[in-house]
């Protein structure tokens, strides 16, 4: 049976193929009538679906992360697609071709670990270069790294998306160093190399995009911070002042209190990672959002959580 992408799905259609469950609940009607939402994927988006009139125990059947077969029809809300389901039923993963699920970045990711690694070459300091070569030497953490998406949703959501969002973060800091000539870029560039580290433990990535137990309940600002001070505390004799740096400076790339940071920015180089960081994140959300929800009869998308807003999407530039 070939599988049948979201992206492609027609008003009227009659699909029958496998997806990937993100979301699940039982839910009950005004009317009493008992009825399955669920949210399927695969590597090209999302869909909302229901099962009407559905039992129990076929939702108890399958669960989050589960892959099912399912044959609905194709109907369209505000321009975008739904499933009603009229049949589904879980599926043996074995028979599942997992590439098929998974979105991954469309740049090469070795060439980005290397364009990365030579990102780094240039910093001067012999404490802040032996904690660049002790980390990303390691072979699980470098593996990781280069597989880890950035984000389960908002941004960089794919394979490959921690790396491509710390490498374009990199690359920012550098450019930005070239204009403001007192900017410590060892450190700027090391504290933006290492920021979003913990996010290798944070998500899990080998089916679905979702949060670790560990990822839930630490995070990966604090998850990142035991990493690097491991491994600073097997580097001799490095500086007190300049750990401190380092650790702020991932501590508070978040930038406000309530959006997770345990700490504000409170020197130069956390102050311009935090927009860094958030110039690069919003940048790729807008365009991964749009990507996913394009609507091509309409200028604007769905609302999108990550901006609180519609987009608006049509450039007066693009070409008709």
């Amino acid at each position: 049976m070939a599988h049948r992408f979201i992206k492609d799905l027609k008003e009227g259609e009659t699909v029958e193929s496998v997806y990937l469950v993100r979301e699940k609940s039982f839910d009950i009607t005004k009317k009493g009538d008992s009825y399955i939402a669920l949210e399927l994927s695969d590597k090209t988006g999302m869909v909302d679906c229901r099962k009407w009139d559905a039992l129990k125990s076929l939702f108890d059947s399958f669960s989050v992360d589960d892959f099912v077969k399912v044959k609905a029809k194709v109907e369209f809300f505000r321009n975008y697609p739904q499933l009603k389901i009229d049949y589904i039923e879980k599926t043996d993963d074995r028979s599942v071709d997992i590439s098929l699920y998974l979105p991954v970045s469309d740049k090469n990711r070795d060439k980005m670990f290397r364009d990365f690694l030579s990102e780094m070459e240039p910093v001067k300091s012999p404490h802040l270069k032996a904690l660049i070569n002790s980390i990303f030497t390691d072979k699980d953490i470098a593996e990781k790294f280069k597989t880890a998406p950035a984000a389960s949703d908002f941004h960089h959501p794919y394979i490959g998306g921690l790396l491509e969002h710390t490498l374009a973060c990199v690359e920012l800091a550098r450019l930005l160093a070239s204009k403001y000539r007192d900017i410590d870029l060892d450190l700027l560039l090391c504290g933006t190399a290492l920021h979003d580290i913990g996010k290798i433990d944070e998500l899990s990535y080998k089916r679905s995009f979702y949060y670790t137990d560990k990822g839930r309940l630490i995070g990966h600002i604090v998850l990142g911070v035991n990493i690097v001070n491991t491994a600073i505390d097997n580097i001799p004799e490095f500086p007190e002042e300049l750990k401190n740096l380092i650790l702020h400076i991932m501590l508070s790339h978040h930038g406000e209190q309530e959006w997770g940071s345990p700490k504000r920015p409170m020197c130069f180089e956390a102050i311009i990672l935090h927009h860094i960081d958030n110039l690069d994140a919003k940048i790729n959300g807008f365009r991964h959002f749009v990507k996913t929800y394009n609507d091509p009869d309409s200028s604007w998308t769905k609302h999108s959580k990550m901006f609180g807003e519609f987009l608006y999407k049509k450039s007066p530039l693009a070409p008709e």
